[in-house]
């Protein structure tokens, strides 16, 4: 274990001014948990003097990532004592979609994010700490935040937000990657002693496809979906980066129609799954009805067809290249023909007893 194998050590150390609004938070990611997020709690809980935490249960690359670095798996937020008499810092997110259960927005202090800010973003009734940066990871900005004010970062501490970067941007692969990103992964890797980068990034998509044959269809398809409002339409987005995209492929059916429940039960209006090969850095979209087809074919400007994949070619990332189009599609306000016809029949009502024997 390294200096920070304790989430104590961080709130013993001094606060400035700048870290002041922060202390003693709880810091916690979003619902469906993903490295960066894991280690962006866990690295913001020991910079400002806080407690990390988590929204829901880890991946299997996020597992691998926390045993090479020495780090214990924080606790669910609902389990940290105390919970919801303490402040908040959201960390690698800013949507309310994304909240996990049991947080009231009240309890909000922080946002520390890379992504846009949307329609269904966090708002607040007062003044609250917030640092967005356009950059590839919140590991990214944390770490940056570090060395602007001059604070050490243990070893494993440098380790872990290393492994988030990698993570986040492909190892660097990603069009989300920016050259502060590449800096600060020269920089972390030589404070966690790490030599060969590629290898350390090899070893952890190798970890994450092993969630592929562990994981059930139903949580391979929630690994890591978000959930976006857009005006009136609420888009449900999942990814899965694997370097084994045939496999994947292979349970195409199955996944397809886990995304049609999902469809079916939920609130969703939209229901994507994208299929990253992090080897080739390409990918597929899979499309499970009619108005994902509609969507599809206009925002990325392709031809689908009756099939069920469309591939998106080299857009690797939901962030820059996948939501934004579909976003500025519903911005601009066509809408799928298939919605109307799904309305229609939705509204048509059945034939009572009552009609059939006036008609009789």
């Amino acid at each position: 274990m390294g200096q920070c194998a304790s989430y104590e050590t961080g709130a013993k150390q001094d606060s400035t001014i700048y870290h002041m609004d922060l202390k003693d938070c709880i810091f916690v990611g979003h619902t469906n948990t993903d490295l960066d997020s894991i280690a962006g709690a866990i690295a913001a809980s020991h910079l400002f003097g806080g407690v990390p935490a988590r929204a829901s249960d880890i991946n299997t690359e996020t597992e691998y990532v926390l045993t090479r670095w020495g780090f214990e798996l924080p606790p669910k937020l609902t389990d940290v004592p105390e919970f919801k008499e303490k402040g908040i810092c959201l960390v690698d997110f800013n949507q309310r979609s994304q909240l996990t259960e049991g947080l009231n927005e009240k309890q909000i202090r922080g946002i520390i994010d890379h992504h846009a800010l949307r329609e269904g973003s966090i708002s607040s009734d007062i003044p609250i700490y917030m640092d967005i940066r356009p950059w590839g990871s919140v590991s990214t900005i944390l770490a940056h935040t570090y060395l602007r004010n001059g604070k050490t970062i243990p070893k494993n501490v440098a380790g872990l937000m290393l492994s988030a970067i990698l993570s986040d941007t492909l190892n660097r692969n990603s069009p989300t990657c920016t050259q502060i990103d590449k800096d600060m992964v020269l920089v972390l890797a030589e404070i966690a002693g790490v030599t060969d980068i590629n290898e350390l990034a090899n070893q952890q998509f190798k970890a994450k496809a092993k969630m592929i044959l562990k994981y059930s269809i139903a949580e391979l398809l929630r690994g890591d979906l978000k959930k976006f409002q857009i005006q009136d339409i609420l888009m449900a987005f999942g990814v899965c980066e694997t370097p084994d995209s045939k496999t994947v492929l292979s349970k195409k059916e199955d996944i397809l129609n886990e995304m049609r429940k999902m469809k079916a039960t939920t609130n969703a209006d939209l229901v994507y799954f994208a299929i990253v090969d992090v080897v080739n850095l390409s990918s597929k979209l899979l499309i499970c009805g009619e108005e994902e087809r509609d969507y599809a074919e206009k925002a990325f400007e392709i031809t689908p067809g009756n099939g069920s994949v469309v591939h998106l070619g080299k857009r690797v990332s939901r962030k820059k290249t996948m939501i934004p189009p579909l976003d500025s599609l519903i911005k601009s306000g066509w809408r799928s023909p298939a919605t109307s016809r799904v309305q229609s029949a939705q509204v048509t009502p059945s034939p009572s007893m009552n009609d059939f024997l006036a008609a009789a």
